[in-house]
């Protein structure tokens, strides 16, 4: 695959994921929806990363490492915190002692939060493109 078939593929799974988010959270299923938004945001950077960078993107799954490597995006101290937490998404999701703690306060209402928070992130990202 060449660079800008990269990009697609990735823009592609990310708003994929995103529609699983939707279903999850209109399932009530809020860790599995909460994680799946940690997978859409993680795909729509390494597409902007391809976008930006012309090269493929690095391995890893943490948010803020990624954003910061992209060129010529200014991520901002909130749009990197929001990142952060987002990140702890990924972890709070795969492993049962997190899980536990995760699905304490991962009720409707925080969900419905980073719903939103996920939403307008992605579109910012969606608008970088070049």
């Amino acid at each position: 695959m060449d660079l800008k078939e990269i990009e697609i593929y990735w823009l592609e799974s990310s708003d994929d994921d995103f529609d699983t988010v939707n279903k999850l959270f209109e399932s009530t299923k809020f860790v599995h929806a909460m994680f799946f938004l940690h997978l859409s945001v993680e795909k729509m950077l390494k597409a902007l990363f391809v976008n930006q960078n012309q090269e493929e993107s690095p391995y890893g799954h943490n948010l803020q490492n990624l954003a910061s490597k992209i060129k010529n995006v200014n991520f901002d101290k909130s749009k990197m915190n929001i990142l952060s937490q987002i990140t702890t998404f990924n972890i709070a999701a795969r492993y049962d002692d997190y899980k536990k703690t995760f699905h304490k306060i991962c009720d409707y209402k925080f969900a419905k939060n980073y719903l939103t928070i996920g939403k307008e992130l992605l579109e910012w990202l969606k608008s970088l493109f070049k």
